[in-house]
């Protein structure tokens, strides 16, 4: 194999293995489980590769007809191994298909002829997996939990269980690097978890400035019929953590015929426990909201940039966010953000400078905080946009992998890709 494009002290080959049972960053966002972390496993990968660190992503097979093999990008694809039927299964029945994950990642480690120096897992699905894994191959183990359990649980969500939590507190007491999104998770995890200072690693995530970046988006927003009024917008699965009812009960407050609330996002697999898109549906019916809320199901990542631009607002009410992506990538668009007052929303969006933080779950404040923003004069909302746009640059995946390369035990400090090189 070529070394072209390495950096002095990178093997030809060496990899890390990246775990994310449930997801997978090949996946459409919004749709089932898919979200910020398939954002965060991408983007990160992408980083590598363009620093020649080659990455394998191992995901469970969902569709017999799927390849083994695809390319994510330079130096870097995703595995899809067989474990459990090769369909989409529910969260709480992934767990028995563990075992086999892992037998599978090992059978194609095997074959794959790439020097593995570490392993990083995501969620709490992959704990029991990469401790193995990361025994038998003698390597690094970092750990990126994404949300937690016991945070879920402080806001009265059961967090899948106790097979869950004990899965989170293996991942503390069998010595992984535990890399958190903001100090404040940093913090949950030694106060729940008992996760020692040493063993932490804040890494903050990032956004690209490129996709993600003020446009003229009148064309989508006349082609929706988003262009006659103000547009507030949400972006995530449609489950109840993410409190999509609490924003639509908020719009129904407005004052204001021609604002329209745009939903983006299908429901995840907690969202069809209760039927959530049926319950929106049926409850913006009985608000007589039905003409002016729209759904649009999950949306390609170029196209939500765009709708981000449509938008005049963007609001994140949930009842916990591990770091908040979606505000973040509004705020890159340069739109306010409206957002709780929780977890890593606090360290995205700057109250009063970027949007507004909301106190406690009362649909009247969220509604009284759209409205401050839309009200905003000409003059004083570009100032808006323009430090929300600047908050957002001090966010990047370059920085985050500054980070994390160390901890892979591989050189900080790495050549530009003569060429864009292959999987």
């Amino acid at each position: 194999m070529s070394r072209r494009g390495y950096a002095p002290g990178l093997g030809a080959e060496d990899t890390v293995a990246f775990l994310s049972l449930h997801a997978s960053p090949l996946a459409r966002l919004g749709q089932r489980e898919n979200g910020g972390l398939n954002v965060y496993v991408r983007a990160i990968c992408e980083e590598l590769g363009a620093r020649g660190v080659y990455t394998d992503i191992f995901v469970r097979r969902t569709d017999a007809d799927e390849a083994e093999e695809q390319v994510l990008g330079p130096r870097s694809r995703v595995v899809a191994v067989p474990a459990g039927p090769a369909r989409s299964l529910a969260k709480k029945q992934l767990p028995q298909t563990r075992a086999e994950y892992l037998r599978g990642i090992r059978a194609y480690m095997r074959r794959s002829g790439r020097n593995y120096v570490a392993v990083h897992s995501h969620y709490w699905l992959t704990v029991e997996v990469a401790a193995e894994l990361a025994r038998q191959l003698g390597v690094p183990w970092l750990h990126t939990s994404h949300t937690l359990a016991a945070v879920k649980a402080e806001y009265g969500f059961d967090g899948d269980g106790l097979e869950r939590l004990l899965s989170e507190r293996r991942a503390v007491s069998g010595g992984a690097r535990l890399v958190a999104n903001t100090r404040g998770e940093a913090l949950s995890l030694e106060r729940h978890y008992g996760a020692a200072p040493g063993q932490l690693l804040v890494a903050p995530p990032g956004v690209d400035l490129v996709r993600f970046q003020p446009r003229d988006a009148s064309r989508l927003g006349r082609k929706l019929g988003l262009d006659s009024g103000p547009v507030v917008l949400f972006a995530g699965r449609l489950e109840p953590l993410k409190a999509p009812g609490t924003l639509l009960e908020a719009f129904a407050l407005l004052a204001g015929g021609t604002t329209r609330l745009v939903f983006v996002g299908d429901v995840s697999s907690d969202g069809a426990v209760v039927d959530e898109g049926r319950q929106l549906r049926q409850r913006a019916e009985e608000l007589g909201l039905r003409q002016r809320v729209c759904f649009l199901g999950a949306q390609p990542q170029d196209r939500l940039a765009l709708l981000y631009c449509v938008a005049d607002v963007v609001v994140v009410p949930s009842h916990t966010e591990s770091f908040g992506l979606v505000a973040l990538e509004a705020q890159a668009c340069g739109t306010p953000v409206v957002a709780a007052s929780v977890g890593g929303l606090r360290e995205v969006v700057e109250d009063g400078v970027t949007g507004y933080l909301v106190e406690g779950r009362d649909p009247g404040a969220y509604a009284a905080a759209i409205a401050r923003v839309l009200e905003l004069a000409r003059e004083r909302r570009e100032r808006m946009a323009q430090a929300a746009r600047r908050r957002a640059q001090h966010f990047s995946w370059d920085r985050t992998v500054d980070l994390l390369l160390p901890e892979y035990g591989l050189p900080l400090h790495v050549e530009a890709l003569a060429s864009s090189g292959g999987a």
